[in-house]
């Protein structure tokens, strides 16, 4: 990781510069999902802006971010600290995906154009391409992908910045506390997606609401059998 922040190259678009901010969020990100950062480490923020050579400023934005994901916790007199593992969570979470998911679905049921149609089979492909070469990394961002997709066009950005914390801390603790496990299958889960986009070209809300919830329902099973 270096110790200063990289410096942006000459570029014409000054959009695709990350701000000071962004890059200190995005190297603890990743530092506190990949575990270098454990949970419990206190976080100091005078040596985080000396480590990458940056104001207090950008680092307690960037912090703010963090804790809105539940990635670090920000308390008054006792500073900043990486969130704990909770691994009892994890009912209350799948409990919040099927949810959020649900409402967004069924909101965006009657808005769905074929441009929103085309992109969802789109990211299906990139689902089914990804199982198939068992590239992990590349299921689990299609995956995002899809299940956000319908917040956006829903309009619901509440629901969108809620699920989007959600799936931070569930990426966090499926990697921490089910490391070296056996994930569900990929195979079933792309079942699930396709019969997802098949509901929604039929307008079908009972059948839309019927399989995001047993897609929730069954990745919940599966790991509270690895709990035991």
């Amino acid at each position: 990781m270096p110790k200063s922040l990289p410096k942006p190259a000459a570029d014409t678009n000054p959009v695709a510069i990350p701000t000071k901010q962004r890059a200190v969020y995005d190297a603890l990100r990743a530092e506190i999902m990949g575990g270098r950062l454990q949970p419990g480490e206190v976080l100091v923020i005078d040596a985080l802006a000396k480590r990458f050579q940056v104001s207090i400023i950008p680092v307690r934005e960037a912090l703010r971010q963090l804790q809105s994901e539940r990635l670090v916790e920000i308390r008054a007199h006792t500073g900043v600290r990486v969130t704990p593992v909770d691994v009892s969570a994890l009912v209350e979470i799948f409990a919040l995906l099927g949810a959020l998911e649900t409402a967004s679905a069924i909101h965006a049921l009657p808005r769905m154009t074929e441009v929103d149609l085309a992109e969802l089979d789109a990211i299906l492909h990139t689902l089914e391409t990804t199982a198939i070469s068992g590239d992990t990394a590349g299921f689990e961002q299609a995956n995002r992908q899809f299940h956000l997709l319908p917040c956006r066009i829903a309009g619901f950005t509440r629901a969108e910045q809620g699920l989007q914390s959600i799936l931070a801390e569930w990426e966090r603790l499926h990697r921490l506390a089910f490391q070296g496990t056996q994930p569900p299958s990929p195979e079933q889960a792309n079942k699930d997606h396709r019969a997802i986009v098949r509901a929604f070209r039929q307008g079908d809300v009972e059948k839309l609401t019927q399989v995001i919830q047993r897609h929730n329902a069954t990745a919940l099973s599966h790991y509270q059998k690895l709990m035991k």
